[in-house]
């Protein structure tokens, strides 16, 4: 379920806001001020629809932070309709600019495509994605929803290996030649089985019911794209 920052300081439309989205399917979190919405940029955060004019602070000002200093896409919602603030919000980083008042199923189609873009973007930027999962490959970190996710050496390999060839099924015998365990030692078949399960725990939503690192059995695994 992907989680959605309402930043709007208007008590009535961000209660409306939320109780909307829910309905769509997003899990909303309301911040009527930039205070507030910074609270909960470490809750893993898919997207921020994010008002300009609040009451402590200017709504540019905290896109261009969040697009300099996370992943968390913006869409901006704003009275304004001129082509200059339009400009300027989408060259400091903004991902979308709606303007109110505006249908609700076009918000949420707007949502929708953001989300999309998001999840398919960048391949020059050293990264690889799959569902909410990131591998920075050239800090060897991951995220998940923008949060870090802490590996061992052989769950990173494990996972690094099966994004490289997301929607290929690697099996278990290719799997096996490429891992080591951190001492040098020949990660066996049922080493494997276990790591498969740790990994699953950390970056899956349902580890019993797995979206992202499926098991094709009598094979191996494949790693695909899913919409949260």
């Amino acid at each position: 379920m992907d989680k959605i920052l309402v930043v709007e300081d208007n008590a009535e439309l961000s209660d409306t806001l939320c109780r909307n989205l829910q309905a769509e399917g997003f899990m909303p979190y309301a911040a009527l001020s930039l205070a507030q919405a910074r609270k909960y940029l470490d809750s893993g955060i898919d997207l921020c629809l994010l008002d300009i004019n609040l009451p402590d602070g200017d709504g540019f000002a905290f896109c261009r932070s969040l697009s300099e200093n996370t992943a968390i896409p913006v869409i901006l919602l704003t009275v304004r309709d001129g082509a200059q603030d339009m400009v300027q919000g989408l060259s400091i980083g903004a991902d979308d600019y709606v303007t109110k008042p505006f249908r609700m199923d076009i918000l949420v189609s707007r949502i929708r495509a953001v989300l999309r873009r998001v999840r398919n973007r960048r391949p020059g930027d050293g990264c690889l994605y799959c569902g909410d999962v990131c591998i920075n490959k050239k800090t060897s970190k991951v995220y998940k929803k923008d949060c870090p996710v802490e590996l061992t050496p052989n769950e990173y390999q494990l996972l690094l290996l099966l994004l490289e060839h997301k929607n290929q099924t690697i099996t278990r015998e290719q799997i096996l030649e490429k891992l080591w365990d951190v001492d040098g030692n020949y990660v066996n078949d049922n080493t494997l089985t276990t790591l498969v399960k740790r990994l699953r725990q950390k970056v899956e939503d349902y580890p019993q019911m797995p979206k992202m690192l499926l098991t094709v059995r009598g094979f191996g695994y494949k790693a695909v794209d899913y919409e949260g």
